[in-house]
């Protein structure tokens, strides 16, 4: 199977996200903070709906947490956690990633998604 390219590190701003991206049957997207790149299923664990209104639109205005734009549940970027909101205990799904030659290519589909 090719890689699947989400977007290359430059299309990413400190800290910003990006997406959705279909893989497959499924939509994610890419959250970065310094050097830290995570990707998560666009699904909110409460409202089982995708998290942004519009595209590359995931995160509050200060920056720090990814936002659910449905009910303003806030998430750890780095790992996924709802730290705000009315899905306290549980988190975003993790989608595997890796980082080649400065671009961010999907990994293989996780199990159950």
């Amino acid at each position: 199977m090719p890689d699947h390219v989400l977007c290359s590190l430059t299309e990413l701003s400190d800290p910003g996200a990006k997406g959705p991206f279909r893989v497959g049957n499924t939509s994610v997207f890419v959250v970065r903070q310094g050097d830290r790149v995570r990707a998560y299923v666009d699904s909110c664990p409460h409202a089982f709906a995708p998290l942004e209104m519009e595209p590359d639109q995931f995160l509050d205005l200060t920056r720090s947490y990814v936002l659910c734009s449905l009910h303003g549940a806030h998430f750890d970027p780095d790992s996924g956690a709802c730290v705000l909101g009315p899905c306290l205990g549980r988190s975003l799904t993790a989608y595997p990633i890796r980082i080649h030659n400065g671009k961010i290519i999907a990994g293989p589909q996780p199990d159950g998604i």
